[in-house]
């Protein structure tokens, strides 16, 4: 679906009638304080999260036989251990001894064989399987085979690792992203490297988390001096997104990259030696996949991704960046950021990509200093709710979803 430079916000709207989600589930207005409270959490905690299909790590974090990375989920006060074994299968554990649920690695990534635990030596292979327990006949009739590490339900999408806690998932990966994320994107995701990696915590819930990723009505105010003039120009002054898809679960748009764009010295310097990526952005989208600028919009910028719940993902032509919302209870959230670009050539290159990268992590800072200050004045109760324009039609697609996961038996 193509759509036109000069559609209006009405027209936009009746033709996302039949794009794979009902217009007549999406609220303009939305009772978001009631969901800030603890109750509501709990609910999420287990009717949302438990059975959605989370994303904790890419196969490249684990690339060699015996890799290993500890990936904590506040969510569950989980730590799982992602691991390539020796027979080259990525698997997910609950990062737990089986004899006394020590935890059996504390932190970071490595390679190693096998796991042994620092508190009595029992020790676990990259597999899972129990190879040793020490001072085996003070153990009465314990087979070693039914004490390996506990695993966790995991798939992987491209090189994109998932996992499930739910005891019997009630959906596939494939089902839960659904024909228009699961085979559109062969190949996208090995595209770039990870240049940058970063955690906090914010005293706000994953809703509002979620929710400054995925709409662009404030890219023009609340990013006028960081990124004054990368999206729409005099043929979209008012950014109004190109392209929207509203799935089952998932969403996607297009924001709209700006032809006009003024390229500051600094910035010309660094493009002269790398790649647009932004505020700046290079047009030719040709060696894509069709799931990227869906509708081969013209004057392309990136698109934005919402995985349900968590993951937000702004996916561009030379980079990309994953941002991931794990409540920590109903009023704080982890955020985790990683930025990822084009693989270098040369220096050039990656001092180009050093610029840009600064200039993302600015824009990023940006949008997540609202969040707090969200937080505190919707937990007051003072606004019976808030009011979500078409521009923001991402975010009553989000707290439809949430709905219809919270109903569900």
């Amino acid at each position: 679906m193509q759509s036109s430079q000069t559609e209006t916000v009405a027209q936009r709207q009746e033709r996302l009638a039949g794009v794979g989600y009902p217009p007549d589930k999406l609220k303009t207005k939305v009772d978001l304080a009631a969901m800030l409270k603890p109750e509501h959490f709990a609910l999420e905690r287990e009717k949302i999260f438990r059975r959605s299909w989370l994303m904790v790590g890419h196969t490249d974090d684990v690339p060699e036989r015996g890799s290993y990375i500890v990936f904590e989920i506040p969510t569950f006060k989980a730590s799982l251990l992602v691991v390539r074994g020796q027979d080259d299968q990525v698997r997910v554990f609950h990062n737990a001894c089986r004899h006394r649920g020590n935890k059996l690695v504390r932190e970071g990534e490595g390679c190693r064989k096998s796991f042994m635990c620092n508190f009595h030596g029992w020790i676990f292979s990259s597999e899972g399987k129990l190879d040793v327990i020490t001072d085996p006949h003070m153990f009465e009739a314990v087979d070693k085979e039914d004490y390996g590490l506990i695993p966790v339900t995991s798939q992987v999408w491209e090189n994109l690792i998932f996992v499930n806690f739910d005891e019997q998932p009630r959906e596939t990966l494939e089902e839960f992203l659904g024909p228009e994320f699961f085979g559109r994107y062969q190949g996208y995701w090995d595209l770039h490297r990870k240049v940058a990696s970063y955690s906090f915590e914010i005293k706000a819930n994953w809703h509002l988390g979620v929710n400054s990723f995925t709409e662009g009505y404030h890219t023009l105010y609340l990013h006028k001096n960081t990124a004054r003039d990368y999206q729409g120009g005099r043929i979209n002054p008012q950014r109004h997104r190109p392209h929207m898809e509203l799935m089952k679960r998932h969403h996607r748009y297009s924001a709209p990259g700006n032809p006009d764009h003024r390229i500051l010295p600094v910035e010309e310097l660094a493009i002269r030696y790398g790649r647009k990526i932004l505020p700046a952005f290079d047009f030719d989208f040709s060696m894509l996949p069709d799931g990227v600028n869906p509708t081969r919009y013209e004057y392309w910028a990136f698109d934005v991704l919402e995985f349900f719940p968590n993951l937000v993902v702004v996916a561009g032509n030379h980079f990309r960046a994953e941002m991931s919302f794990w409540p920590i209870d109903h009023e704080r959230t982890l955020v985790t950021n990683r930025t990822y670009n084009y693989k270098p050539k040369n220096l050039g290159e990656r001092l180009s990509q050093d610029y840009f990268r600064a200039r993302g992590r600015d824009v990023v800072r940006e949008d997540l200093n609202t969040l707090e200050a969200q937080q505190q004045m919707l937990a007051s109760g003072s606004m019976p709710h808030v009011l979500l324009s078409k521009q923001e039609m991402a975010l009553q697609h989000h707290f439809a979803v949430t709905r219809d996961m919270l109903e569900a038996p």
